[in-house]
């Protein structure tokens, strides 16, 4: 496993380049599975406003004029930032030994001469872009553009809601784990600690956010879901790539059994130098010989379910993308598919999928809060997709 690209970079080429530790690689997926849901989510806005689904979005476009002073003020502070956390944080990998970045993202730590040096830079900057565009002519006219426009501000509030929900979806179903970090740690390092985000929280929290946004805008809601669906499913599979590649813990149930034709990875794993046995954790061996830092992998090997609905996801991203969009189906409908695809596939994934403690008990009955939401997605996408196709549009 590569806890940091750092690790990936060394294990194809072996070059040693430790300024790279300061991207872990389940950080770095995410990225990559944000990159693909804004694609597909700008091709899918674009299409229903060529469409007439959406309405065109007018755009003023202003050349001439003084910048805008919050322009000097998002600039400074992105700048200082940068210097403070992510400069400190590649000058603190090069210099001291065993430094793990990502113990250190979300901590008070940086360097505050390097903040304020980016900050002086970025400010001197922005003053003469704003120089040389007063000194052009003075030109405003109005553009008309696709709803694609308007993905940078769909994507951030998607980030922001998506990304809470998450959390609060996966400290709900671990309170125990959650209570007692609080009474060791604090309330805000549990809330800013790395681990623990449920995949469903972020579903239906940025859905909703997403919704309230467009819906302001004078999209409407339905076709907004039908057009988020296939770059959700892309977003998941890249995602689920990520948990697999760094060894996050996400992985399935022991697996004992031989495969007469499947490799270990991707039948019956260890996870080697996982990010959560770093400390040799419950469950975890160390790997004899190893010298890095990430030293363990699991004592039993595990169904490798990161993997399996990474792969699913994207055959079923396909599935929506080639046939399910294209077809001539009643507003709503095809997020009602989604919903249905979704659904089956973590639910089935759940039944292969190492839990820990975080089941829930109702009579003889015991299942997790995946599977809970899985059968209502289900269900509520099977009716509704019913239901849809006995109106019009």
């Amino acid at each position: 496993m590569f806890a940091t690209i750092y690790h990936f970079v060394y294990f194809l080429t072996g070059l040693e380049l430790p300024f790279l530790k300061v991207v872990n690689t389940f950080g770095f997926f995410v990225a990559l599975s944000i990159g693909g849901a804004y694609w597909a989510f700008k091709k899918e806005f674009d299409r229903k406003s060529l469409s007439g689904i959406f309405p065109k979005t007018q755009v003023l476009v202003e050349q001439g004029k003084p910048l805008n002073k919050s322009e000097y003020v998002i600039n400074a502070v992105m700048a200082f930032v940068f210097g403070y956390k992510i400069l400190y944080l590649l000058i603190e990998t090069q210099k001291t030994p065993g430094f793990a970045p990502p113990d250190h993202v979300f901590t008070a730590e940086g360097s505050w001469w390097m903040g304020l040096v980016l900050l002086g830079l970025s400010l001197g900057s922005t003053y003469r872009a704003d120089k040389k565009q007063q000194a052009m002519p003075q030109v405003s006219e109005t553009q008309e553009l696709g709803a694609g426009a308007m993905m940078g501000s769909v994507t951030m509030v998607a980030l922001i809601t998506g990304f809470l929900g998450a959390k609060i979806f996966h400290l709900l179903e671990n309170w125990d784990s959650f209570v007692a970090g609080i009474k060791e740690v604090g309330l805000i390092e549990m809330m800013l600690s790395q681990g623990g985000w449920t995949f469903y929280g972020g579903l239906l929290c940025g859905a909703a956010g997403v919704l309230t946004f467009t819906y302001r805008k004078g999209l409407p809601w339905k076709s907004v879901l039908d057009a988020g669906a296939p770059g959700m499913m892309l977003s998941y599979g890249i995602g689920r790539f990520g948990c697999h590649f760094s060894g996050d813990g996400d992985w399935g149930i022991a697996n004992l059994k031989q495969s007469s034709f499947l490799p270990d990875w991707a039948w019956a794993y260890k996870y080697p130098h996982n990010v959560v046995g770093r400390d040799g954790a419950m469950g975890m061996e160390y790997i004899p010989g190893s010298v890095d830092e990430y030293a363990y992998q699991l004592i039993q090997p595990v169904y490798p379910t990161p993997l399996y609905e990474a792969l699913m996801a994207l055959g079923l991203f396909a599935l929506i993308w080639f046939w399910a969009r294209n077809q001539s189906w009643q507003a709503g409908r095809v997020f009602a598919f989604y919903m249905i695809l979704a659904g089956a596939e973590r639910f089935l994934i759940e039944l292969i999928r190492e839990h820990g403690d975080s089941l829930y008990r109702m009579g003889g009955m015991v299942f997790s809060q995946a599977q809970l939401i899985s059968i209502l997605l289900m269900a509520v996408g099977g009716a509704w997709f019913l239901l849809l196709r006995k109106q019009t549009n």
